[in-house]
Order: structure tokens, then sequence, then C-alpha cells
């Protein structure tokens, strides 16, 4: 399909101007959620880099309308009946309950049904009118980025709007997967790559950094009513999730001994991750190596802690991230 058709044209701008303020727009929106990302894209090339900045800003508005953030300004009455017919169908497929009111979250629901529909249309090539997809719809012309990752995407952000449980890891991996593996797999096709095993190496690293998310933001989701440890897995240590609003828990030797089991788990993923770095093209590896390094610094932090990830939240201090970023500079080495 021709980018010239994605753009809805008017007599005020050119093709070329339009999307160049498309693709500020998804920068603005890239360097506003997230400082350590951002500053991870500004090592590509630039046009791998306007890619990867369009590529964020749809996955960071997905996480924003289901944390309540944000919601398109548009009028979407015309997918109230469609958006009602997906709430029925989610209800059937779990027992948990929505963590929002019923009007919050038809409009959150609405709003995924939203981006949906915009992924359609651009399978369709048909024109865009709102900037972000205009980046969006020349990013997926230009890189081999398969749709139906974005709309597993959001069928995994979907079980968000619900009360969260998981009973065993694969479980937790499997949401893992939609949320953060499938990002990984349309970055990989921006970066570049010629070796097919990296798209397994782009699984891994997608749920290793999820894996880490878990443990960062672990307060927050808590009063989210969002639980991602499973179930099964605490148990083991005589553990529930009735234990994680005990102020004594990281005291607790079995928590520690579930924080050392739950983090054996992560470094395996890890270790696999790291797999992807040599398999992609040279100008696009120090971004991911950025990425993996820092979050390899908020692993080792629980680890320094001794487990103890609800007292205060996972973060790294001014000089740990100078460290990291320096270390990108000389070593890729995560160990």
């Amino acid at each position: 399909m021709s980018s010239s058709f994605l753009l809805v044209e008017n007599g005020e701008s050119s093709f070329s101007e339009r999307l160049e303020d498309a693709y500020l727009h998804c920068e603005s929106v890239a360097r506003a959620a997230s400082s350590s990302f951002f500053r991870s894209f500004r090592h590509l090339p630039e046009q791998k880099r306007k890619a990867v900045n369009a590529l964020y800003a749809f996955c960071r508005r997905v996480d924003d309308i289901v944390d309540g953030d944000w919601l398109p300004q548009a009028n979407l009455s015309h997918l109230n009946q469609q958006t009602s017919e997906r709430l029925t169908e989610l209800l059937a497929q779990r027992e948990a309950n929505p963590i929002y009111s019923q009007k919050e979250h038809h409009q959150r629901l609405r709003a995924l049904m939203m981006f949906r529909e915009r992924l359609d249309a651009i399978e369709k090539g048909q024109p865009m009118s709102e900037p972000m997809f205009i980046a969006l719809a020349d990013t997926l012309q230009r890189y081999p980025i398969e749709i139906a990752h974005l709309h597993e995407l959001i069928n995994g952000m979907e079980d968000d709007l619900f009360e969260t449980s998981y009973a065993r890891f694969e479980d937790l991996r499997q949401y893992c997967y939609r949320v953060a593996s499938t990002v990984g797999l349309c970055l990989i096709e921006i970066y570049g790559y010629s070796d097919p095993s990296a798209r397994r190496h782009a699984v891994e690293m997608g749920l290793f950094l999820q894996l880490v998310n878990v443990l960062r933001d672990i307060q927050e989701d808590l009063q989210r009513n969002r639980i991602y440890l499973p179930t099964e897995e605490l148990a083991k240590f005589g553990l529930s999730h009735d234990d994680l609003t005990d102020p004594t828990l990281a005291n607790r030797p079995g928590w520690q001994n579930f924080m050392r089991h739950y983090i054996d788990h992560v470094v395996t993923n890890r270790n696999n991750a790291l797999g992807l770095l040599p398999l992609l093209d040279k100008d696009a590896r120090r971004s991911p190596r950025l990425m993996c390094t820092a979050y390899n610094a908020i692993l080792k932090e629980a680890i320094r802690r001794n487990g103890d990830v609800l007292s205060r939240r996972l973060t790294l201090n001014f000089y740990r991230k100078m460290q990291v970023a320096l270390s990108t500079l000389f070593t890729p080495s995560l160990d």
C-alpha cells in the first residue's frame, strides 16, 4: 500500500509536513511517558528512531487508556454496541470482576475498540487523520510488522481492566507475552535482523522486562487490585495474596525464599534474552542493550534488598543511572 494513501489530505500542508508533525507528536508522547525508554531510542538511526517512537506512542496510549490516564477525544458512540458485546465476551472468559465502575469500564474498553478499529483501517489502506495513527501507518508500511501483534497487545491489556490473578508462572508468562513480547516482536522488525532465531530471543526479552516490571510496580498494582504474583508459587512458600498487605512481609523467610525463586525465573529469561543483541543490525544494538542493562540493574536492586519490593518502589538513583548509561558504552555483558 502507498504511504500517501494513509493520510487525510487537505490543502494546508503537504504529505511530508504532516507526516513529520505526526512523528514529532509520537516523540513527545515517548519523551513525556518514559525518560529511560526515550533516552535509549536516541541511539537509533533517524528513521528507526521515528518508527520506534510511533510504536511506543501506540503502546503507551493503550496502557494509559487501561490505567485511566488518557482517553481519546473522538466521538466513539458508534462503538457502543461492539463494546457491550466485547464486555459480555470478556466476562464469560473470566471469573474476575471489573476494577472500574460500569461507566469507566465501558469508556476504557470502548477506547481500546477504537484502537482496534484504527488498526483494521490501516491494514485495509484507509486514510488516517490522528497524528499517532498517521505515524504508525507509515511505520507499518515501512517495516514488516505484523498488525496481529498489536491486536494481541490489546488483548493482554484488556486483562488489566479486571481484578488480576494468575495461578502459575506459565499463566503469568502468557500475560507477559501479550503485553511485552508482542512489542519485542514488532521492535525487531524495526531494528533489523537476519537470523530467524531473533524472534525467539525477542519473546524472551519481553518476558524479562515485564517480569521485572511486576516487581517494580507491585505497590501501584496492589492499589488497582492487580496481583501478578502466581498464587500456586506463593503457596509453595506458605504465602497467599492476603499476605501482600502485611507490613512485615519483607522480613519473613517465606517471602525472601519466594523472591529468590521468582528472581531465578527472571534470570533465566534474561539470559535467554541476551542472545538477541548480537543478532540485531549493528546500528540498532545499543538501544535495547541500554534497556537490558537498566532492567538488570533494577533486578540487582531487588536482590540487594533481599526481596523487599514492598516497602518502597524499585528505582535507581541518579548516580546508578549514570553508571548504567556509561556501562553500555564499554561492555555488552550484564553478568
